[in-house]
């Protein structure tokens, strides 16, 4: 698999993480500038830009670290929650909460790339990982596809989460995946 050029995100990223969080999502679901720059000054590690020759961003990823204990609060996954209230350095569980790729890119494999690559760099910093885990909309066939194929399973879903946007299933879906012992 070609290597992607994928780096931490910077302040000075902020304004094109945006652009790529406004053409990713819809506007009743994108997240405020506000709580993106939080999550990269809380978590520098865990945010992520996929860039192009240039140094542009084309995608980000976008984490936190969670406890194994197997709760799982709705809330945590709300959007806008404060990464202050749920990511913890020593937490075994990664937690993706936002990921996307430039609309010119979709539909290349390059999302695929950029995600599988993205866990694995964090894997290989935060060797205390134990496993992942998303939330995404069932509408979202793409996305589900990718993390399917990246190990990801189907372990729970949360009713009418995605209601503001969704055409016709407005559930979302909770997906993880366990890591094995090698990297």
């Amino acid at each position: 698999m070609h290597k992607l050029n994928i780096r931490a995100a910077r302040p000075d990223d902020i304004n094109r993480i945006m652009e790529l969080e406004d053409g990713g999502f819809h506007q009743r679901i994108q997240e405020d500038q506000s709580v993106m720059l939080k999550r990269m000054q809380h978590f520098p590690a865990g945010f992520l830009v996929l860039v192009n020759d240039r140094d542009l961003a084309t995608g980000y990823l976008c984490s936190e670290l969670w406890d194994s204990d197997g709760s799982l609060q709705e809330s945590a996954f709300a959007l806008g929650h404060d990464i202050k209230d749920t990511h913890r350095s020593n937490g075994s569980q990664l937690y993706i909460s936002s990921m996307t790729v430039a609309r010119e890119y979709r539909g290349s494999g390059l999302g695929k790339k950029f995600f599988q690559q993205s866990v694995h760099m964090l894997r290989t910093e935060l060797t205390h990982l134990r496993g992942s885990i998303l939330l995404l909309s069932a509408e979202w066939t793409g996305a589900h596809k990718i993390y399917q194929d990246s190990g990801y399973t189907e372990i729970a879903r949360i009713k009418d989460f995605f209601a503001a946007i969704a055409t016709h299933d407005a559930d979302a879906i909770i997906m993880q995946t366990q890591f094995s012992e090698q990297r």
